[in-house]
C-alpha cells in the first residue's frame, strides 16, 4: 500500500512537474510575441534605386497597416491585429488611440466600436489614417465608418449631403466599406468608398461629395499638387484625378507583374500608394508581394519577393506607404513590420 502511496505521489510530481513547464513555455511565448526581439539592423538588401533595411522600426509585434507622419516628427500607424493607432516616436511605440477588447479562440483581439475618450475608444478594424481638421481621421471598414482622432478622442465622423447617397438611419452619409484616405492643402478629406466604386469628398464643414465614380473597388489614395492619385485596387491600375478628369496613369488592367511603359504594365491587387517630392509614385502592388515605382511614363519593380528563396527578405503583403524625403516608409501586415527604404 505504502508503495503505491509512492508511485502516485511520483506520478503527481512528474505530472505537476509537466504543467510547470508547459505554463512557463506559455508564458515565454506570450513575452516572446508581445515584444517584437532584436533583429540584424545593420544587415541591409539593395534594391533598384536604394536600401532596404531587414528590420522593423515599430519595436512592438503588430499588423501596420495605414501611416502617417505627425507635425513633430513622430509616427501614427495603424495596427489591424490589435486593432489601435500606433505612436512611433524616437524609436519607441505607445498606443495613441484604441481601448484592450475581448480576444477570440485564437487570442487576437475582435475590437469593437466605441466612440469615447481615445484609451476606451473600440475600433473594429483599421486601415488608413490621414490628417484632417485638428486630428486625423482613420478608416474602420468593418464598422462600415471613418473616425476622427484627436489627442483626447475618437469620434465618427458624420457627414450630409444633397446626392442621392446611401443615409444611415440618423441620416449621415453612409459609406461601405471605407479604406484609404487622403486630405488636401484645403483641408478637404478623399475617401475610398470600397464597396461603391466612388471616392468621396469631405470638406471641413463635413458636405459629403462624389469626387471620383465608377471605379472598381477603389482603396489606397494620395494627394499630390492638386491631384488625387487613386489605386483602383478591383481594376489592377493606378488612376488620377485632376480637374475633374480621371485619366490612367499605369496599368493595362490585365492581372500580371510586367514592367514597361505604363500603359501596358501590370499589377495585382494594388492596395496602396504614395508620391513623393519629385512626383515618382511608389505602389504597394499586394497580390505580387512588390514595391512598384511610376516614373516618366515606366513602370519598374523597386522590391520584390524572390519565390526562389524562402529565407530572403521580400515583403509579402504591402499596404501602407509614406514617402518622407529619401525614405519610403512601408507597412506589410503580413509580414508583422513597417521597413524603410532608403532612397539613392
Amino acid at each position: 500500500m505504502e508503495e503505491k502511496k509512492t508511485e502516485l505521489s511520483k506520478k503527481q510530481l512528474i505530472i505537476g512537474s509537466a504543467v510547470l513547464a508547459v505554463i512557463i513555455c506559455l508564458a515565454v511565448c506570450l513575452i516572446v510575441f508581445l515584444k517584437r526581439p532584436e533583429e540584424p539592423a545593420m544587415e541591409a538588401v539593395s534594391t533598384q534605386n536604394g536600401t532596404v533595411s531587414q528590420a522593423s522600426i515599430v519595436d512592438i509585434m503588430c499588423e501596420p497597416s495605414g501611416i502617417v507622419a505627425m507635425e513633430d516628427g513622430s509616427l501614427l500607424i495603424t495596427d489591424a491585429y490589435d486593432k489601435v493607432i500606433l505612436q512611433l516616436k524616437d524609436g519607441v511605440s505607445s498606443i495613441y488611440a484604441g481601448g484592450e477588447t475581448v480576444e477570440d479562440v485564437y487570442g487576437q483581439p475582435v475590437g469593437g466600436y466605441n466612440d469615447s475618450v481615445s484609451e476606451e475608444s473600440f475600433f473594429r478594424s483599421l486601415w488608413a489614417i490621414a490628417p484632417f481638421l485638428e486630428g486625423y481621421a482613420v478608416s474602420d471598414p468593418e464598422n462600415d465608418v471613418v473616425r476622427y482622432v484627436d489627442a483626447n478622442l475618437v469620434q465618427t465622423l458624420n457627414g450630409s449631403t444633397s446626392e442621392d447617397l446611401d443615409m444611415t438611419d440618423m441620416g449621415w452619409v453612409a459609406f461601405h466599406h471605407p479604406t484609404g484616405l487622403a486630405s488636401d492643402e484645403e483641408g478637404n478629406l478623399y475617401i475610398s468608398d470600397t464597396l461603391e466604386g466612388a471616392v468621396r469628398r469631405v470638406t471641413p464643414e463635413g458636405d459629403v461629395t462624389t469626387f471620383a465614380s465608377e471605379l472598381t473597388e477603389p482603396m489606397g489614395l494620395c494627394w499630390k499638387e492638386g491631384v488625387l492619385y487613386i489605386a483602383e485596387t478591383g481594376a489592377n491600375r493606378i488612376v488620377k484625378v485632376e480637374e475633374g478628369q480621371k485619366t490612367v496613369v499605369a496599368g493595362s488592367g490585365v492581372e500580371g507583374m510586367e514592367d514597361g511603359p505604363a500603359g501596358r504594365a501590370s499589377f495585382s491587387v494594388p492596395q496602396g500608394l504614395t508620391v513623393d517630392e519629385q512626383g515618382a509614385i511608389y505602389v504597394s502592388d499586394t497580390g505580387n508581394s512588390a514595391i512598384r515605382k511610376i516614373q516618366n511614363d515606366e513602370v519598374s519593380t523597386l522590391l520584390a519577393r524572390n519565390v526562389d528563396d524562402i529565407e530572403s527578405f521580400t515583403p509579402v503583403s504591402p499596404r501602407g506607404l509614406l514617402a518622407d524625403g529619401k525614405r519610403l516608409y512601408v507597412c506589410d501586415t503580413f509580414a508583422q513590420k513597417v521597413f524603410v527604404i532608403s532612397m539613392d
